[in-house]
């Protein structure tokens, strides 16, 4: 079934990238031009999927490993794209395989999606994932000599610069235009906001970022006004201090959206451990001082994994889990995981 959907998707990607092509000067080849590209493309698709065990249907579609390894297969189907292109030495439209791939790659996704929430999926943690948590966990009880010594393994491990530059400029992409998408629904959400409860629609607070470096996080207010500004995060779904818009917002996570002036300020990134006060920071033991040494982000492993039906205090291993694997395909795994989480929320409080 998941190859016959491939197929489909491939040959209306296909047809959007040419038809969108072909919208603009100058004109191009015919379309049975592209067809050599079309069937290529859907043989090597279906390669790199039986490589990296995409049609397995023992796997779960919302495991943070499928998500790395479809993201991964695409990356080797791009790859093969474009070497066919290059070697066949065929004047193909450069905008044509590049819309035609990104078309590909959103739809996959999508039908994807699809097939999770058909087969009613609840999104797990990896067994693998599970396993190395519970050594993190045991961090606690070791002493100052075998924190330093894990420290030089983190960083033995630790990504390129190059990451870090693409993850900057990612974040610079995708902050601005989280921004400008989100920025004309602000004036309905602060009038439904002060309407549930008169005060400020925009809470500033002071969070702890990489290294320990104090900066101003913005959030829209879901508490009473009357709540104190530090006070802690709702437990369970009925919360008294909650108010009606608040519930909604935090159940869509949409009390986060001014927080991508934050992306593009440097303070935070799109992924990453969340930022905490300085009260609980203050009473981080040593090896907690680990999660403090990458930035913040919106969204992270915790959220994507279970977010408030997990206790808080997994939040740090979580954390350290991504720290110990950073990687760009991490990343937009952990992006790719957040949205069925934004469309069907669960244990948002």
């Amino acid at each position: 079934m998941k190859m016959i959907v491939d197929i489909v998707v491939a040959v209306f990607a296909l047809l959007a990238a040419y038809a969108a092509r072909s919208a603009f000067p100058p004109p191009i080849q015919p379309l049975e031009f592209y067809l050599p590209l079309l069937f290529f493309s859907v043989a090597a698709l279906f390669i790199a999927f039986l490589i990296f065990k995409i049609y397995s249907n023992h796997r779960p579609v919302l495991s943070l490993s499928y998500l790395l390894d479809f993201l991964r297969a695409l990356a080797l189907w791009g790859a093969l794209i474009i070497a066919f292109a290059f070697f066949t030495k065929t004047d193909y439209s450069r905008a044509v395989i590049v819309l035609f791939f990104l078309f590909s790659a959103i739809l996959l996704f999508i039908s994807r999606l699809l097939f999770a929430q058909n087969r009613k999926e609840t999104a797990k943690p990896d067994k693998e994932l599970e396993e190395t948590i519970g050594e993190i966990v045991k961090i606690s009880a070791l002493s100052s000599d075998d924190l330093a010594l894990l420290e030089g393994v983190r960083r033995a491990r630790a990504p390129s610069q190059i990451y870090f530059l693409i993850k900057r400029l990612f974040d610079l992409i995708f902050g601005l235009l989280g921004l400008i998408l989100t920025l004309p629904f602000y004036p309905l959400i602060i009038f439904l906001i002060k309407h549930d409860s008169p005060g400020h629609a925009v809470i500033r607070q002071r969070r702890i970022g990489q290294n320990g470096r104090e900066f101003i996080l913005y959030k829209f207010r879901t508490m009473g006004a009357e709540t104190e500004l530090y006070a802690a995060a709702p437990r369970r779904g009925d919360d008294p201090r909650v108010t009606k818009t608040g519930k909604w917002l935090r159940q869509y996570s949409l009390d986060e959206m001014p927080q991508f002036w934050n992306v593009l300020k440097g303070d935070m990134s799109l992924v990453g451990p969340r930022p905490e006060m300085l009260f609980i920071v203050k009473n981080y033991t040593d090896w907690q001082k680990i999660r403090l040494q990458v930035k913040p982000g919106i969204t992270g492993l915790w959220q994507i994994l279970g977010r408030k039906d997990r206790p808080l205090e997994e939040n740090i291993e979580y954390d350290l889990y991504y720290i110990f694997h950073q990687s760009f395909f991490l990343d937009l795994a952990i992006i790719l995981r957040t949205i069925p989480h934004l469309l069907f929320p669960r244990g948002a409080y």
